[in-house]
Parts: structure tokens; sequence; C-alpha cells
């Protein structure tokens, strides 16, 4: 929301005040509310023949009024959905991106991608630069070394199912190899030694394929390009994408590639350059 409840004679007499710093304005009225995703995902679902939306305060709701015209009759129907919030004061989660790497991509392309893993809990994501090549694989924790699982399930063997794309296939890839070491110093989790060649980023699936299905499907036809930023297992992943009136972000944990060692979470990463590799296998 762009500012708390004020009363109409508040507003002008701050807007005559702050008229020389518009900016200051801005962020004074800057008001942040706490809302159920749930609760708020049949309200901005695509709807057809919107003139325009209304959101208010009513008591301890927001209140989304739209406009619809009625095609054919030209009848202007007013229809309101009323959504509890409550204040958001607490910290909001901040992932420095400076010296990252970056993966810009079509909202679609990751999810085909990722549509054979969808009953996964969590996936690894392999950045291979060698072979320009982003591979995502089902992972489970009873894949880790012995001594960083608890060892409830060792001994099963479970099915893995690996997808991949091409850099040709995402609008822009910015991989990089190498690290600052005074920058790295305050983070706690050095890099993996074959950083040059690729990165390993496992984390859950849930979220991210929400993020990636509301910019797809956000307007229509058209789709918001997804950002993916990151450095290395361990560090957060920021995941965020720009319309013409908003932008959103979702900070990711990732797991510590410390505890990856050296299994072998992709086949993509022993295999030799100079092999075309599938786009999708079963192993």
């Amino acid at each position: 929301c762009s500012s708390a409840p004020s009363s109409s004679a508040s507003r002008r007499r701050k807007r005559k005040k702050n008229q020389t710093d518009d900016s200051q304005e801005v962020e004074d009225e800057r008001w942040t509310v706490r809302i159920a995703m749930k609760a708020l995902a049949a309200v901005v679902r695509p709807r057809k023949d919107v003139l325009n939306l209304h959101v208010l305060t009513v008591g301890d709701h927001l209140a989304f009024e739209f406009q619809l015209e009625k095609a054919g009759s030209g009848s202007i129907v007013r229809v309101t959905h009323k959504v509890g919030y409550s204040p958001a004061k607490g910290v909001a989660a901040v992932a420095s991106t400076e010296g990252a790497s970056e993966l810009v991509v079509q909202p679609n392309v990751l999810t085909t991608m990722l549509e054979p893993l969808k009953r996964s809990i969590e996936i690894a994501i392999l950045v291979n630069d060698n072979h320009r090549l982003i591979s995502s694989v089902t992972f489970a924790h009873d894949d880790l070394p012995g001594d960083a699982t608890t060892g409830l399930n060792r001994g099963q063997t479970s099915l893995k199912t690996e997808t991949s794309v091409g850099y040709d296939d995402l609008v822009d890839v910015h991989y990089v190899g190498h690290f600052d070491d005074s920058g790295d110093e305050n983070q706690g989790i050095p890099p993996p030694e074959d950083l040059k060649e690729q990165v390993v980023l496992v984390f859950t699936l849930k979220e991210f394929k929400a993020f990636l299905q509301y910019c797809s499907q956000a307007f229509g036809d058209q789709q918001l390009q997804v950002s993916i930023q990151f450095f290395w297992g361990g560090k957060p992943m920021l995941v965020k994408t720009t319309g013409e009136d908003f932008s959103a972000e979702l900070v990711m944990a990732t797991l510590d590639h410390q505890l990856l060692r050296d299994i072998k979470v992709s086949s993509t990463s022993s295999a030799p350059a100079s092999v075309p590799l599938p786009s999708s296998r079963q192993c």
C-alpha cells in the first residue's frame, strides 16, 4: 500500500508541507502490511474488463474495489473484496548482490524445465559455465554424505530426474567464477574449489515455482522476465522481477555447498564438454 490510513485534511496539509521534496513525501507515506497469500490470491487473479482498482482501508481490512465494464451492455459493476491484514513490523530479508552471478530468463522456460520435478520438496540447480548449461535435479537429504544426515532412510535408492536448458535459451547470463577475498570474510562460507566451472544451489521448490508462475501469468499473454542472482551454495539466492508499476523480490536460503562435498549432484558435472547433452534424463 502506498500510504497509511489518514484523513483528507491531514493529507492535504502534508502535501503542502512537502511540495519541495516529493521523494521525502513518498518515503514518509510508505505503509507495509502483512496479508495471507492464500487470501490475496483470489483477489489478484487475472480479470477481464477491469476499468480501475481502488485499495482502501475499512477497519482492520483492506478493501479491493474493482470497477468492471460488462461487455456488450456497457454497464459498470463494482466488486469489492475485503482481506484482513496486520501491520508488518519486523526485519525484512536483505541480500547483497554485489559481485553476484546473474541469470535473466523468461519464466516459462524455467517452469517447463521444472515440471518433471514438481513433486520434489527440494531441488538442486547446477549452473555449469563450461558446458553453458543449467540443470535441475531432484534432491533429498539422503543424498548427503553419511555424517551430514540423520541416517533415517539411508540405504534406499530414489529415482533421480534431471532436466536442463542451455545458455542460449536464456535472455542473459552473467557468470562470475571468482570472488573478492575482502568481501567474503564477513560471510563465513568459503567458495567451492570448482567455482570457475560450476555452482550447485540446493533450495526448496515450492516458493520458487510459485514466483515463476506468477511472473508468467500476471499480465495475460505478457511475461515478466525473472532475474536470479547468486554466489554459491550456502549464500542467499535473490529472485526478482520488475513490472511497469511494481517490483517483487524473493530471497531464498541455499544449502551450504560444504555439506555436498564430493557427491555427484548431476551427470552434467562429469560429462565431457564435447559430448552433446540431452535436455531431460532420468537416472
